[in-house]
């Protein structure tokens, strides 16, 4: 690629001394090299100030207090950034070399697309899943299959269904902030979720079919938390709701809220605690209600009531949401 616009990564770290320097030797492998790194260090108590005083001639790098979560230093990158695109990075993950150069070629080729998204894969102590992002996502995979890249012009409903995306597989252009400038600071997770379906209401959304992130599992992930997920998924989605002016995707909205509810009770069903069971299993239904819906309700309130009474036996794992 002759011509090489600034690319800005923006990467939020927070007691990442176990991760860092491989997030950013991965970086700097990147085979395209116009790229400013921005690092905010989100109050570290660990030595990650100390390790990353090793690349200080090669980013930027900017300390705050603690926020408790990624979408403050996520807006002091973006306040300090200069690119014509911007990339977000999580510190724990590994980048691979070519993930710049295709994202800008993408956005290059289709001037219309405002993002885009690469498909990404899940380690978890050096085994990797078997399945890609990508390939867990059933209506996605159905429409991409083995298509290298597709362009999806309304893109909410299906972000709305599955969510396909996360922030380290996704390159915007700058000019996309007008729509929505900033990161949410009111969530600690759902985060990513929140920025990239409010930008989708307004561009073209780009879909890459390679992987060019991998994710690191791990039991400081903010998801690894489900309580907190479900009910930042929960808030986020209601936020969303609230503003979404397609019916259909509001209605896809309220159901994953749903969904959330009912997985949150199942957690505290499968905690003994019925009460708050039954509660959770209530909003299930009032914030989708319809026959299917009570339907599902009616079996969670029936596997609560077996677990309470000793006919049911708690098993199985809950939705984890993104």
């Amino acid at each position: 690629m002759s011509n090489q616009p600034l690319v800005s990564l923006i990467i939020p770290t927070y007691n990442a001394e176990n991760f860092i320097a491989e997030c950013l030797e991965s970086i700097f492998k990147q085979t395209y090299k116009n790229i400013e790194v921005i690092v905010v260090d989100d109050g570290s108590k660990d030595k990650t100030a100390e390790i990353i005083k090793e690349y200080r001639d090669r980013i930027h790098y900017f300390y705050q207090n603690s926020s408790g979560g990624p979408a403050s230093p996520r807006n002091v990158g973006i306040a300090h950034s200069h690119g014509e695109y911007l990339c977000f990075f999580d510190s724990d993950d590994l980048m691979a070399p070519d993930y710049i150069m295709r994202q800008v070629d993408f956005l290059q080729r289709h001037a219309d697309v405002g993002m885009v998204f690469c498909d990404y894969r899940n380690f978890d102590s050096g085994q990797f899943y078997e399945k890609s992002h990508f390939q867990t996502c059933p209506e996605l995979w159905s429409i991409i299959g083995t298509k290298t890249e597709m362009i999806l012009q309304h893109p909410c409903r299906l972000l709305a269904k599955e969510n396909f995306g996360i922030m380290g597989t996704l390159t915007i252009r700058r000019s996309t902030l007008q729509y929505q400038s900033s990161f949410n600071e009111s969530l600690t997770s759902s985060v990513d979720f929140d920025f990239y379906y409010k930008l989708a209401r307004f561009s073209p959304l780009g879909i890459h079919n390679y992987e060019g992130q991998l994710r690191r599992l791990h039991k400081n992930n903010i998801t690894s938390n489900q309580i907190k997920a479900l009910n930042m998924s929960i808030y986020c989605y209601n936020l969303l709701v609230e503003t979404e002016q397609d019916n259909k995707a509001k209605t896809l909205l309220k159901k994953h809220i749903s969904i959330c509810w009912t997985d949150l009770a199942r957690y505290y069903a499968n905690s003994h605690d019925y009460i708050q069971s039954f509660r959770s299993e209530l909003h299930s239904l009032s914030s989708n209600f319809c026959f299917s819906q009570l339907l599902r309700s009616l079996k969670g309130f029936t596997r609560t009531a077996c677990i309470a009474t000793g006919l049911h036996s708690p098993q199985g794992e809950i939705y984890q949401a993104n």
